[in-house]
Protein backbone atom coordinates (compact mmCIF):
# COMPACT_ATOMS: atom_id res chain seq x y z
CA UNK A 1 0.00 0.00 0.00
CA UNK A 2 1.28 3.35 -0.57
CA UNK A 3 2.38 4.84 2.61
CA UNK A 4 1.29 8.36 1.86
CA UNK A 5 -2.19 8.21 1.83
CA UNK A 6 -4.39 7.87 4.67
CA UNK A 7 -5.87 4.29 3.38
CA UNK A 8 -7.49 1.37 5.85
CA UNK A 9 -7.06 -1.22 4.41
CA UNK A 10 -9.35 -3.78 4.68
CA UNK A 11 -11.72 -1.06 3.98
CA UNK A 12 -14.52 -0.73 6.86
CA UNK A 13 -17.63 -1.95 5.18
CA UNK A 14 -19.31 1.66 5.40
CA UNK A 15 -16.64 3.05 2.76
CA UNK A 16 -16.75 -0.06 1.27
CA UNK A 17 -20.22 0.03 0.29
CA UNK A 18 -19.65 4.10 -0.47
CA UNK A 19 -17.08 2.78 -2.74
CA UNK A 20 -19.11 0.52 -4.95
CA UNK A 21 -21.86 2.77 -5.06
CA UNK A 22 -19.59 5.24 -6.42
CA UNK A 23 -19.46 3.12 -9.61
CA UNK A 24 -23.12 3.03 -10.34
CA UNK A 25 -24.99 6.15 -9.10
CA UNK A 26 -25.65 8.79 -11.33
CA UNK A 27 -26.47 12.26 -11.42
CA UNK A 28 -30.03 12.86 -11.60
CA UNK A 29 -30.84 9.59 -9.35
CA UNK A 30 -33.71 8.87 -6.47
CA UNK A 31 -31.80 6.79 -3.34
CA UNK A 32 -32.40 6.59 0.06
CA UNK A 33 -30.69 6.22 2.91
CA UNK A 34 -32.46 4.04 5.40
CA UNK A 35 -30.49 4.65 8.26
CA UNK A 36 -29.24 8.82 8.26
CA UNK A 37 -27.11 8.11 11.46
CA UNK A 38 -24.77 10.72 11.38
CA UNK A 39 -25.17 11.93 7.56
CA UNK A 40 -22.01 10.36 6.03
CA UNK A 41 -23.74 8.13 3.61
CA UNK A 42 -26.46 10.80 3.21
CA UNK A 43 -23.80 13.22 2.38
CA UNK A 44 -21.80 10.98 -0.31
CA UNK A 45 -25.45 10.23 -2.21
CA UNK A 46 -26.36 13.69 -2.33
CA UNK A 47 -22.85 14.81 -3.87
CA UNK A 48 -23.28 11.71 -6.13
CA UNK A 49 -27.38 12.55 -7.28
CA UNK A 50 -26.18 15.79 -8.41
CA UNK A 51 -28.48 19.06 -8.22
CA UNK A 52 -31.05 17.26 -10.13
CA UNK A 53 -31.13 13.71 -7.87
CA UNK A 54 -32.66 13.07 -4.96
CA UNK A 55 -32.03 11.77 -1.18
CA UNK A 56 -34.65 10.43 1.17
CA UNK A 57 -32.91 10.27 4.56
CA UNK A 58 -34.64 7.96 7.46
CA UNK A 59 -34.31 7.64 10.77
CA UNK A 60 -36.16 7.61 13.85
CA UNK A 61 -34.27 9.71 15.95
CA UNK A 62 -34.71 13.21 16.42
CA UNK A 63 -30.99 13.61 17.19
CA UNK A 64 -29.75 11.63 13.67
CA UNK A 65 -31.78 13.64 11.76
CA UNK A 66 -30.23 16.72 13.23
CA UNK A 67 -27.03 15.71 12.72
CA UNK A 68 -27.60 13.90 9.23
CA UNK A 69 -29.38 17.85 7.95
CA UNK A 70 -26.55 19.91 9.55
CA UNK A 71 -24.00 17.92 7.75
CA UNK A 72 -25.45 18.26 4.44
CA UNK A 73 -26.33 21.83 4.63
CA UNK A 74 -22.55 22.17 5.59
CA UNK A 75 -21.53 20.50 2.48
CA UNK A 76 -24.61 23.07 0.39
CA UNK A 77 -26.73 20.17 -0.31
CA UNK A 78 -29.94 21.02 1.41
CA UNK A 79 -32.13 20.76 -1.91
CA UNK A 80 -31.08 17.71 -2.40
CA UNK A 81 -32.32 15.79 0.34
CA UNK A 82 -35.69 14.98 2.49
CA UNK A 83 -35.09 13.92 5.60
CA UNK A 84 -38.26 11.22 7.52
CA UNK A 85 -37.90 11.28 11.31
CA UNK A 86 -39.64 8.05 10.80
CA UNK A 87 -38.59 3.96 10.66
CA UNK A 88 -36.87 2.39 7.42
CA UNK A 89 -40.16 0.31 8.04
CA UNK A 90 -41.73 3.24 6.22
CA UNK A 91 -39.67 3.38 2.93
CA UNK A 92 -42.08 1.88 0.60
CA UNK A 93 -44.41 4.91 1.44
CA UNK A 94 -41.91 7.90 0.49
CA UNK A 95 -41.08 6.04 -3.22
CA UNK A 96 -42.69 5.29 -5.94
CA UNK A 97 -42.18 1.11 -7.02
CA UNK A 98 -39.07 0.87 -9.29
CA UNK A 99 -38.15 4.42 -9.24
CA UNK A 100 -35.09 4.18 -6.83
CA UNK A 101 -31.42 3.50 -8.14
CA UNK A 102 -29.49 2.85 -4.81
CA UNK A 103 -30.85 1.96 -0.73
CA UNK A 104 -28.69 2.01 1.74
CA UNK A 105 -28.77 0.41 5.23
CA UNK A 106 -26.05 1.36 8.13
CA UNK A 107 -27.76 -1.13 10.89
CA UNK A 108 -27.03 -0.74 14.60
CA UNK A 109 -26.86 2.15 17.00
CA UNK A 110 -26.21 6.18 16.97
CA UNK A 111 -22.95 6.64 17.62
CA UNK A 112 -22.30 8.51 20.61
CA UNK A 113 -25.78 7.89 21.93
CA UNK A 114 -27.84 5.19 23.42
CA UNK A 115 -26.66 1.83 22.48
CA UNK A 116 -29.24 0.18 23.78
CA UNK A 117 -31.60 2.07 21.15
CA UNK A 118 -30.72 -0.35 18.07
CA UNK A 119 -32.15 -1.12 14.80
CA UNK A 120 -34.34 -4.40 15.33
CA UNK A 121 -34.89 -7.37 12.89
CA UNK A 122 -38.47 -7.10 12.38
CA UNK A 123 -38.31 -3.41 11.38
CA UNK A 124 -35.54 -3.58 9.42
CA UNK A 125 -37.00 -6.60 7.35
CA UNK A 126 -40.21 -4.40 6.58
CA UNK A 127 -37.73 -1.63 5.49
CA UNK A 128 -35.76 -4.27 3.45
CA UNK A 129 -38.70 -5.76 1.76
CA UNK A 130 -39.70 -2.01 1.19
CA UNK A 131 -36.39 -1.40 -0.63
CA UNK A 132 -36.53 -4.52 -3.04
CA UNK A 133 -40.35 -3.16 -3.82
CA UNK A 134 -39.09 0.71 -4.66
CA UNK A 135 -35.85 -0.04 -6.21
CA UNK A 136 -36.03 -0.28 -10.35
CA UNK A 137 -34.48 -3.20 -12.07
CA UNK A 138 -30.18 -3.31 -11.52
CA UNK A 139 -31.10 -1.33 -8.21
CA UNK A 140 -28.75 -1.58 -5.65
CA UNK A 141 -28.88 -2.70 -2.12
CA UNK A 142 -26.36 -2.36 0.85
CA UNK A 143 -26.58 -3.58 4.77
CA UNK A 144 -24.13 -2.88 6.79
CA UNK A 145 -24.88 -5.28 10.14
CA UNK A 146 -23.29 -5.18 13.49
CA UNK A 147 -23.15 -8.63 14.71
CA UNK A 148 -21.20 -7.63 18.07
CA UNK A 149 -24.09 -6.41 20.19
CA UNK A 150 -26.91 -9.27 21.37
CA UNK A 151 -30.05 -7.32 18.88
CA UNK A 152 -27.67 -6.85 16.36
CA UNK A 153 -26.20 -10.53 16.31
CA UNK A 154 -29.88 -12.00 15.76
CA UNK A 155 -30.76 -9.24 13.39
CA UNK A 156 -27.98 -10.45 11.23
CA UNK A 157 -28.93 -13.61 11.00
CA UNK A 158 -32.54 -12.73 9.65
CA UNK A 159 -31.14 -10.23 7.06
CA UNK A 160 -28.50 -12.48 6.25
CA UNK A 161 -31.10 -15.46 5.83
CA UNK A 162 -33.82 -12.81 3.82
CA UNK A 163 -31.20 -11.94 1.67
CA UNK A 164 -30.24 -15.07 0.87
CA UNK A 165 -33.79 -15.74 -0.05
CA UNK A 166 -34.27 -12.85 -3.05
CA UNK A 167 -31.51 -14.90 -5.19
CA UNK A 168 -34.36 -17.40 -5.89
CA UNK A 169 -35.76 -14.23 -7.50
CA UNK A 170 -33.03 -13.40 -9.71
CA UNK A 171 -31.04 -11.13 -7.42
CA UNK A 172 -27.16 -11.35 -6.60
CA UNK A 173 -25.94 -11.50 -3.19
CA UNK A 174 -23.02 -10.77 -1.44
CA UNK A 175 -21.09 -10.96 1.85
CA UNK A 176 -18.25 -8.73 2.04
CA UNK A 177 -16.11 -8.73 5.69
CA UNK A 178 -12.99 -9.12 7.57
CA UNK A 179 -12.72 -12.97 9.09
CA UNK A 180 -10.49 -14.51 12.04
CA UNK A 181 -11.40 -11.21 14.23
CA UNK A 182 -11.67 -11.71 18.29
CA UNK A 183 -15.30 -10.70 18.29
CA UNK A 184 -17.66 -10.49 15.46
CA UNK A 185 -17.08 -8.13 12.90
CA UNK A 186 -18.94 -5.45 10.86
CA UNK A 187 -19.81 -6.51 7.36
CA UNK A 188 -20.95 -4.86 4.15
CA UNK A 189 -24.26 -7.50 2.87
CA UNK A 190 -24.83 -6.03 -0.82
CA UNK A 191 -27.91 -6.85 -3.22
CA UNK A 192 -28.18 -6.11 -7.20
CA UNK A 193 -31.93 -6.04 -8.36
CA UNK A 194 -32.37 -8.34 -11.90
CA UNK A 195 -33.42 -6.55 -14.90
CA UNK A 196 -30.18 -3.95 -15.09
Amino acid sequence: MNGSRDVQWPPRPTALAQQLLAEVLQEGDLVIDATAGNGHDTEFLAARVGATGRVLAFDVQAAAIGAARARVETAGWRERVVFYEESHARLAFRAEPGSVAVVMFNLGYLPGHDHQRTTCAESTLEGLAGAVGVLKPGGVLTVVCYPGHPEGAREVEAVEAWLAGLTESGWRVARYGAIGTRRPAPFLLLGWAPGG
